[in-house]
């Protein structure tokens, strides 16, 4: 990296060289007009030496800054990655998904735009540096009066900046509330089209944030367009300057230098141009690349539990218990903290558990405390007797199967790619899926299925990671009586009889009796556990 950095550092400035000597060549021959002396083949030779270097290094310069800024791009997308699936789920939901989704799409996209950009930017401020020692070669009086005139101009930019830079942050708060309510919309369409008072008010919703997006971003556009008028205006004022008052301000200065000199200004006013475009599209860059950093690094504060298992027996345990856990979380939908527990729960191994309670009454959170999923506030879980802590939370982990309420179904068998296909046969056959889909390359036929063929197709994955421990939250909530009955009283004896330890979240109380296996049966009751017989 360090030596791309330097080759580009030394392009950009052969680059800047060349821009010059065309500059001089273009003085020289304008003098040496309508001769054929060796000056006139001197500015025709240096004319021609410039363009092509200035060739050369633009491609060369385009091509590997290019290349560069997508790796540097790349690199920051993945460790975001990375950090985000070892992060603590919680964390994850409270950070929420829009931010993340976001720096991972648009602010990479908004860092990729402004590549090219930052190269033309580069090459203008390394073009502005050498054709101002050309102007200082040419009259040092014209020199000091330029770089007055950026002084000042940079100054009150910088006056600027500051509260561009707040606009701009306000402008991609209103974006991601934009982007959370059309969400709502395409998550919730079916409630939407059912009730036109709810779709109404989701709208005019929607409306009214896109309508504050928008006038933040006019403000924020209106002043940047504001301080680029303001350096253009300062570029022509400072031709004018030497147009006009040269010649008098600058008496002991040759009218031939002061003829030169503006030459000169002409082209380092175009690319005085070229920068102040370019400085809105690299301060979003650089508010995206900030983003990006202050997100990362959130996320990284979050992972307790960084690696992977230890590779120790997963299916090695007698029994998981909860002593006094208790969990706290903020619910967005009352605004209020739930609490949960304390919770006394002991798992021995070869236990089938069944949980009941209404909803909202802390039955989801419980599963994902037991896997390991969620970090108690108070309490400890112990993994035969030994507690679950930050070092060996992953190895807890690795014990765990599970379907939760808010499952996702992965389109394709992702670290489950070797799994035989004679048992993936016999499992679609059990779920009553075989004509419905299928595994070809480690990937499923189709997932554009049923709301309960789905959900038997993410038991199937489940059952194929041979974990010791199922957890099922309303595994057979979308699922058709006569499947229902088939769980309870075909395949989950058959699971029991495998040793395979279940917890289930269920309300399918009328199927319970029939069973012909051992069940504990506990009732969750504002975020506390109960026996019941």
């Amino acid at each position: 990296m360090q030596s791309s950095l330097a080759r580009l550092a030394f392009m950009a400035a052969l680059g800047g060289v060349s821009n010059a000597m065309v500059l001089a060549a273009i003085n020289t021959g304008s003098q040496a007009s309508g001769r054929s002396d060796a000056a006139a083949l001197w500015g025709v030779g240096l004319f021609l030496l410039g363009l092509f270097l200035f060739v050369k290094t633009q491609q060369y310069m385009m091509i590997t800054a290019t290349a560069e800024i997508e790796a540097i791009i790349h690199k920051l997308r993945v460790r975001l990655i990375d950090a985000v699936r070892q992060s603590e789920v919680h964390a994850i939901e409270t950070l929420g998904r829009s931010r993340i989704v976001a720096a991972i799409t648009s602010d990479s996209a908004i860092l990729t735009q402004a590549s090219s950009t930052l190269i033309f930017a580069v090459q203008g401020v390394v073009l502005v540096v050498c054709v101002s020692l050309y102007i200082a070669y040419l009259s040092v009086a014209t020199f000091l009066l330029t770089a007055l005139v950026f002084a000042a101009t940079a100054v009150l930019f910088h006056v600027k900046g500051e509260e561009l830079a707040e606009g701009a942050k306000k402008a991609t708060a209103s974006t991601s509330r934009l982007f959370d309510r059309f969400m709502d919309l395409l998550d919730g369409l079916k409630e939407v089209r059912l009730n036109r008072s709810r779709s109404d008010d989701l709208y005019e919703t929607i409306v009214e944030v896109s309508r504050d997006s928008a006038n933040t971003r006019i403000r924020t556009e209106a002043e940047s367009a504001k301080r680029a008028i303001f350096a253009q205006t300062s570029m022509f004022l400072l031709l004018g300057i030497i147009v006009f008052a040269g010649p008098v301000l600058f008496q002991a200065v040759g009218g031939d230098a002061v003829s030169k000199s503006i030459t000169a200004l002409l082209f380092m006013v175009g690319a005085c141009f070229h920068l102040v475009q370019s400085i809105p599209v690299l301060a979003n860059a650089d508010a995206a690349a900030e983003r990006l950093e202050t997100l990362e690094s959130e996320v990284t504060s979050h992972i307790r539990s960084p690696g992977a298992p230890s590779g120790l027996d997963a299916a090695a345990f007698a029994s998981i218990e909860l002593r006094r856990v208790v969990f706290r979380y903020f619910d967005k939908s009352t605004e209020a903290t739930f609490t949960l527990g304390p919770l006394d729960f002991t798992l021995a191994r070869g236990d089938v558990v069944l949980v009941v309670g209404g909803n909202g009454s802390g039955k989801s959170t419980f599963l994902k405390l037991l896997a390991g999923l969620y970090v108690p506030d108070e309490g400890e879980i112990l993994l035969d007797g030994a507690a679950v802590a930050d070092a060996n939370r992953n190895d807890f982990r690795a014990r765990m199967a599970a379907i939760f309420s808010d499952y996702h179904l992965f389109p394709e068998l992702f670290g489950l790619r070797e799994a035989p296909d004679e048992e993936i046969a016999r499992r679609l056959d059990e779920l009553e899926l075989a004509r419905k889909t299928g595994v070809r390359d480690g990937a499923f036929q189709t997932i554009e299925l049923s709301a309960g063929q789905r959900r038997r197709l993410a038991l199937l994955v489940s059952l194929l990671e041979h974990r010791p421990v199922l957890l099922l939250d309303e595994v057979t909530s979308d699922q058709d009586p006569d499947f229902r009955r088939k769980f309870y009283l075909e395949l989950l004896p058959g699971l029991v009889a495998a040793g395979i330890t279940i917890v289930i979240v269920t309300h399918d109380d009328r199927y319970l009796n029939d069973v012909k296996f051992p069940t504990r049966k506990l009732r969750m009751e504002d975020g506390r556990l109960s026996g019941e017989g």
